[in-house]
């Protein structure tokens, strides 16, 4: 049967004229591959969310359209590229103004024991954010708008953070002739970034740039030596979690690559009921702020 026999009550005008900013769908999951930098490709599942605008006369849109635009582009590798596509896509299907996606995704990468260099793969939480929309072109004369296209990418990574303080106080129990044992905690670095084009940045690249900084990462394999040496790294490399967002901040400040930046570094606490948390951003104009993490 023919949709054009079938009535359809989204064309109809809503009671309440407001525009909204972003509507759409989420909790998608969806195949797609992924290049590494390393060689080759993986095949991952993505849990994907998209949204475009609505203007104030149109009651809703097709949400089935949204996916239908999506459909074929799951067997292509997913690059920056490729987003900006598919976002360009969905703004002429739905006669939208703007419109956004999000690929959230977990990325192997095989990491070696310490010493025994016992490999196995570790699995980080990932993100690609594509977002497009018109802004005014300031260069043209009369009210002219142009397409502007943002792409940001992601990743969490895990590890661990060594407390100075404990660390502190048991030396001060040793000097007294007794014995105290230093906490450490399970701790995460959220990392997001903006990507000043034409440069192209890889997940592992931002992955590399703050474990190169960070001393203290976990292992999916650890024997005895492992655990030994793993124990001599942290004593070495106490850190607050101020700390540890400023050797991140700092890293990420060195690449010419990376327009804006935001980070927020975890600490789950092993001695008190709450978390330890710093949040800090590049801080340029128009760019991320705290917000994005109320």
């Amino acid at each position: 049967m023919e949709n054009e026999c079938l009535p359809d009550i989204q064309c109809s005008l809503p009671s309440i004229k407001i525009p909204i900013r972003q509507v759409g769908v989420e909790n998608i999951e969806v195949p797609f591959r992924l290049e590494s930098k390393y060689g080759g490709f993986h095949q991952l599942n993505a849990n994907v969310s998209m949204r475009t605008d609505l203007d104030e006369n149109t009651k809703g849109i097709s949400m089935s359209r949204l996916l239908l635009t999506l459909k074929p582009y799951l067997d292509l590798p997913l690059k920056h590229v490729l987003i900006k596509k598919i976002l360009e896509d969905l703004t002429t299907n739905l006669g939208s103004n703007s419109s956004f996606i999000k690929f959230e995704f977990r990325m192997p990468i095989n990491r070696k024991s310490i010493l025994t260099k016992n490999s196995f793969p570790i699995y980080y939480k990932c993100r690609f954010e594509g977002q497009l929309f018109k802004t005014k072109d300031d260069d043209a004369l009369g009210d002219f708008y142009k397409e502007k296209f943002k792409f940001y990418q992601g990743v969490t990574i895990q590890y661990a953070s060594y407390c100075p303080c404990s660390a502190e106080l048991c030396h001060d129990l040793n000097d007294k002739s007794s014995k105290g044992y230093p906490h450490n905690q399970r701790s995460y670095a959220d990392i997001l970034i903006e990507v000043c084009e034409p440069n192209y940045v890889w997940l592992e690249d931002i992955i590399e740039c703050v474990e190169s900084r960070i001393k203290t990462l976990p292992y999916p394999i650890i024997k005895r030596v492992d655990e030994q040496e793993i124990a001599r790294v942290a004593a070495e490399n106490p850190m607050f979690v101020e700390d540890a967002i400023r050797y991140i901040s700092d890293e990420l400040n060195k690449r010419s690559d990376v327009c804006d930046w935001i980070v927020k570094c975890t600490h789950q606490e092993s001695i008190h009921t709450s978390e330890a948390i710093a949040i800090n951003w590049k801080g340029v104009e128009n760019g991320f702020n705290g917000r994005r993490y109320v």
